[in-house]
């Protein structure tokens, strides 16, 4: 009767360690598993392979989060002049992606984009002001708008950036640029703008020098 009392013992301790290193196993597969991004972000703009670039090398789910009111449907022209925001995020803290569209007056517009020893120029052509930092880029333009007619903030500012890795690889460079130029063409689509403005099929080879990421 002890001795079948030990065996159940055993049996029980054993398939409790066995549901111990089957739920190890399967966190250590989940943490080594490639990034799971949305197959669609900001406003719709953005696909996965857009991201990807990004994101390589991290874990767990991402998932893209809009500031206050933004339901992410479209971007849309502000006559109360307030930012859009969206971010791609595992957490408040953890964010592979966060695109801010902001209307400017004329001396904001001159302020962003005056040249600074910490900044490297960006070259989207003659009707876009541009420059990137090290981990982000930023791009202004003007957008006439019926809706923002009224308003003393006649341009649009488009910030890119990505999170935490130091030094910012290249392909997340790249990735940062291609990201800008397609929310860019976004804004003239959607507010619409209405007056005339050239931006380029895609990234120019030469668009931009990031600088390096310092001590």
């Amino acid at each position: 009767m002890a001795e079948g009392k030990r065996n159940g013992r055993r049996w029980l301790a054993a398939g409790a360690a066995a549901v111990v290193l089957a739920g190890a196993g399967w966190w250590w597969r989940s943490a080594q598993a490639p990034a799971e991004l949305p197959a669609s972000a900001c406003w719709s703009v953005l696909t996965r392979a857009d991201l990807k670039p990004l994101a390589e090398g991290e874990h767990g789910t991402f998932a893209v989060s809009y500031w206050l009111d933004d339901d992410g449907t479209r971007l849309r022209p502000s006559p109360k002049e307030w930012e859009q925001s969206c971010e791609v995020r595992r957490s408040p803290e953890d964010t592979v992606l966060r695109i801010v569209v902001e209307p400017l007056g004329d001396s904001a517009m001159q302020g962003r984009f005056a040249p600074s020893g910490t900044d490297g120029p960006l070259d989207f052509g003659p009707d876009v002001q541009g420059l990137v930092r090290q981990a982000k880029a930023s791009l202004g333009f003007r957008c006439d708008n019926p809706e923002t007619a009224s308003t003393s903030a006649p341009y649009v500012e488009i910030e890119v950036g990505t999170r935490f890795t130091r030094p910012v690889p290249d392909r997340s460079h790249r990735a940062i640029l291609d990201i800008a130029l397609k929310t860019a063409k976004a804004v003239v689509a959607s507010y619409p703008c209405s007056n005339p403005l050239h931006l380029p099929d895609s990234v120019p080879e030469v668009a931009a020098n990031f600088p390096s990421a310092g001590p």
